[in-house]
């Protein structure tokens, strides 16, 4: 039977980092012995492996390539899932859930081998014949039987190392050298939101943000596992305030809590370990008129706005209480009408599961080329009694398309552009090589040709990063160069 378990992973795990458990059985030295792992995900068992023991006896399984193929960060449906176009603010929705980044993952464990020249497979708990059953789960001390959280993130080498050797730790990097020691887990002190950015931000009113927390802790009363709701402060430029609490319901765009008084599932779906919460100032003063049913505010520059999570008071109230996470302040500043140069924003996938923005300026013409397939139809004549082929000289131009001819199936249209940010601290530049590497780029683009534009980002790519350097006051400022490409596909119907 199992005896011990020497390893397991943290309960916040990146996909694409080890997850490995480590266990030890009093059978290791029987004939053909193996461990049997059954692996579930979101409580489906999804796999079963066997495995010798390693040359000290123990059974070791790293599955974090088996939990890469059960997340889906590049699926085309992903950034809308995770809060970038789908949060409804017109209709009060501020936040979103997400379905395709984070799974929960646990093993059972059992033996194999041969007794009497017969082979059988044991529970694991027992010296007896049947399905493995000893379970394995997360390094949580607080909560012992919780899955291990998976997600679609990645961390350094010496993050890995260091976390591997500390797996009781509660958060995802809390309290890592590494990490410049920021906690993104709400169950320790106040979480950071899952980006590389500042926690003070400069926004035009029209910019388009999602900011994402990690919605799961280990606390053992359950209604405070996930964060209960956000607080949005509005503050105008003479030091009005006006603030608003928003708990996490179905109504404002959260569907695992119905009622700011039910609680939260114990067995909290996968799709919500992560929130993503409205941040476009824009966006959300609309929802907020929604919601209370009055005129939206007339912000502008010289308005802030602040956006922190909080508990609740008590079990089944409505009452907001501390605060658990970090507060993002949004400054809102001028913009000036018809720039020089046009402007983008671009939204990137980050390592830690969020998303992080930058602002750019495009300065230079963009560079559009196309490229459309076309098919030959027979022309036909269809006003007769029946199809008649056109003759060559009963049509003035043969290629017209209309009644056949040279038919426009599809049409792709790409556009590059060259971008380029402001002078950046050193600290700025370290967040846009996250831009490069990230599997995922939106674009944010004001295109007269595409009204939607404004609302619905562009999917992108970048490449061809470009520094230039200079001192200013003894302080390293940088600029980055881009090349930013986006396509545009037309299906054309086919007369």
């Amino acid at each position: 039977m199992i005896t011990s378990v020497t390893y397991k992973p943290l309960y916040l795990g990146p996909a694409y980092n080890p997850i490995i458990w480590s266990v030890l059985s009093s059978k290791v030295n029987t004939t053909d012995f193996k461990y049997v792992f059954d692996i579930y995900v979101d409580g489906v068992k999804i796999n079963r492996i066997k495995q010798r023991a390693n040359p000290t006896g123990y059974g070791m399984l790293d599955i974090s390539t088996i939990m890469q193929g059960q997340i889906d960060s590049g699926n085309p449906l992903a950034p809308v899932t995770q809060g970038e176009t789908s949060i409804d603010y017109v209709n009060a929705d501020f936040f979103q859930d997400n379905q395709f980044m984070s799974k929960h993952v646990y093993l059972k464990a059992g033996e194999e081998y041969t007794t009497n020249g017969v082979s059988n497979i044991y529970i694991g708990t027992a010296d007896q014949i049947g399905e493995p059953a000893y379970e394995l789960w997360s390094a949580n001390t607080t909560m012992p039987s919780i899955p291990v959280q998976v997600w679609a993130a990645s961390i350094t080498d010496h993050e890995q190392q260091w976390s591997m050797q500390n797996p009781t730790l509660s958060g995802i990097f809390g309290g890592n050298p590494f990490d410049a020691n920021i906690n993104y887990d709400h169950g320790i002190e106040l979480s950071h939101p899952l980006n590389f950015n500042t926690l003070e931000q400069d926004l035009y009113v029209f910019d388009k943000m999602t900011l994402s927390w990690l919605n799961w802790s280990p606390y053992p009363v359950q209604e405070k596992r996930p964060i209960y709701g956000f607080t949005f402060a509005f503050t105008d430029p003479n030091g009005a305030q006006y603030a608003w609490e928003v708990p996490m319901m179905a109504a404002r765009g959260y569907n695992q809590r119905a009622l700011c008084s039910s609680l939260v599932s114990s067995t909290l779906a996968a799709r919500y370990d992560l929130v993503h919460v409205l941040a476009s100032p824009a966006d959300l003063v609309t929802a907020i008129s929604a919601m209370i049913g009055q005129p939206p505010l007339a912000i502008g520059p010289g308005w802030t706005i602040e956006i922190t999570g909080h508990t609740n008071v008590s079990s089944g109230s409505c009452t907001f209480g501390d605060a658990v996470t970090e507060t993002v302040t949004i400054n809102v500043v001028e913009y000036c009408d018809n720039p020089l140069y046009e402007r983008v924003r671009l939204s990137w996938f980050n390592s830690l599961g969020g998303r992080d923005y930058c602002n750019f300026t495009m300065f230079d013409e963009k560079t559009i080329n196309t490229k459309q397939d076309t098919y030959a139809q027979e022309q036909m004549d269809w006003s007769l009694s029946r199809p008649v082929p056109a003759l060559n000289d009963s049509l003035i131009i043969r290629n017209l398309g209309v009644r056949g001819g040279n038919k426009a199936l599809n049409k792709v249209v790409t556009t590059t552009r060259k971008i380029q940010t402001d002078w950046l601290t050193q600290e700025q530049v370290n967040l846009l090589e996250g831009l490069q590497k990230s599997v995922q780029v939106l674009a944010y683009i004001h295109d007269d040709n595409n009204t939607l534009s404004d609302y619905y980002a562009y999917t992108c790519q970048v490449s061809n990063a470009a520094y230039t350097t200079k001192n200013i006051r003894q302080q390293k400022l940088v600029q980055v160069t881009f090349d930013l490409t986006y396509v545009m596909s037309q299906n054309m119907q086919n007369l």
